[in-house]
């Protein structure tokens, strides 16, 4: 009976390490710039976050601007390595890359 209980833990335990995974990305934020010219998606956006997971659920979505004052968040299908030519300075700003598993070029629309 021992020996079930034990093997029960240890599957919890690996599904719980291998979810936890899947979540984990990294985002680099940088204040005072944006991305322009490669927003797909432009929206008012309550806070930060909801902009990050917005981003999240579309595939096309390599890194985000975001205007804190206005709430707006824009989603680009390019990052700042891609087209550092259209990384301008813009003090209402912070663009953030998504770091996910996502090529800097694998957007559908390479330009």
């Amino acid at each position: 009976m021992l020996w079930i209980f034990r093997y029960s833990l240890l599957c919890v335990s690996f599904t719980n390490l291998v979810t936890a995974g899947d979540q984990c990305r990294i985002e680099i934020s940088i204040r005072g710039m944006a991305l322009k010219g490669f927003v797909f998606k432009r929206m008012t956006v309550a806070a930060l976050h909801i902009c990050d997971i917005l981003c999240e659920r579309e595939i096309t979505c390599q890194s985000y601007n975001f205007n804190r004052k206005e709430q707006i968040c824009e989603l680009n299908n390019r990052t700042k390595d891609a087209r550092p030519e259209n990384f301008l300075s813009d003090p209402e700003w912070f663009y953030i890359r998504r770091f996910n598993g996502r090529g800097i070029y694998s957007a559908n629309n390479v330009g």
